[in-house]
């Protein structure tokens, strides 16, 4: 009985100490299409310490999921941007921007019209409206 509640007692802790390691927060991501969704949370997923990623198109918002003791906020934004995707706090550079596909390219006024959308990219565009 008393290791039976030993073994309880440690299950408690250990449980607790990795519920307060993660943590859930909202990021903006730019991109348009559903190749954009499939990259961001592809890749996002793929780093240690990430536990969810839940891109949504229509309000750019990536739901995240993470060990924070395995990978902190700014970690995950520089890699979004080393990506391509400019993040509320990280703009991609233009190398790796220009290595998306060209439908994906969501600084681009044109490409954003091409997918129905009507709005601007967080950081601005690089292409002007013709």
């Amino acid at each position: 009985m008393t290791n039976f509640f030993l073994f309880q007692l440690i299950v408690f802790f250990i449980s607790i100490n990795s519920f307060a390691q993660t943590k859930s927060t909202k990021i903006i991501v730019d991109g348009v299409c559903m190749m954009c969704e499939e990259r961001i949370e592809k890749n996002i997923i793929g780093l240690k310490g990430v536990k969810l990623a839940n891109w949504n198109l229509e309000n750019r918002i990536l739901k995240l999921v993470y060990n924070e003791k395995k990978i902190s906020l700014d970690e995950i934004h520089k890699f979004l941007a080393s990506i391509g995707h400019d993040t509320n706090k990280e703009i991609a550079s233009n190398q790796a921007y220009n290595l998306l596909d060209p439908c994906c390219q969501y600084r681009d006024v044109q490409v954003v019209k091409d997918h129905g959308l009507d709005r601007k990219p967080i950081h601005g565009s690089n292409k002007k409206e013709q």
